[in-house]
């Protein structure tokens, strides 16, 4: 683990605004979420979580341990005659995920394009574009809870899933994402 002190935000937030993280610290692994957990639940420390930061508008510095989200990787885990099921690491760019997708001719993600941020993000807002949600094409995620360190799933069902909106936003707001 490595954090880095008053870190740049510069390069980590679509509106390019220099702002300033107190303690940052990019997470690549599952292992390493849960050491930098450990060590914030420990020392008491703010945590903000960070991956596109295509929805984020800084406008102070983040007095927080600010946590990179950098969970890289995708799978095909089930295939059958209703579909495919693949599972995308929640650090993923989201519209590099659509075109891996198209490229392995599955469909239902290619009219979401173009959105920005991280596959981690897309259940919490629920995206959408041009009559095709998340919720369409969701199976389930798995999370890691913030406080209690233990991992969660969540089936398509669970989420809460509305315009824009998701129990992400809400009641489960303290739970991180691995991936989906």
């Amino acid at each position: 683990m490595n954090i880095e002190y008053n870190k740049s935000l510069l390069e980590l937030n679509s509106f390019h605004l220099n702002e300033y993280a107190t303690e940052f610290v990019q997470v690549q692994s599952e292992k390493d979420l849960l050491e930098i957990l450990h060590f914030a639940n420990s020392n008491q420390k703010e945590i903000c979580i960070i991956g596109g930061g295509s929805n984020i508008l800084l406008t102070k510095k983040l007095d927080a341990l600010v946590l990179h989200n950098q969970l890289k990787g995708h799978d095909i885990i089930a295939e059958n005659e209703e579909g495919t099921d693949v599972r995308f690491m929640s650090g993923e760019v989201w519209h590099q995920c659509v075109l891996w997708s198209v490229e392995q001719q599955l469909g239902g993600m290619e009219n979401l394009s173009l959105i920005p941020g991280t596959i981690g993000a897309a259940p919490i807002q629920n995206i959408g574009a041009y009559g095709v949600e998340l919720k369409d094409i969701f199976v389930e995620l798995e999370a890691i809870h913030l406080q209690t360190l233990e991992k969660v799933c969540f089936r398509k069902e669970q989420c809460g899933f509305g315009y824009r909106d998701s129990i992400f936003k809400s009641t489960e707001k303290t739970a991180t994402l691995l991936y989906l």
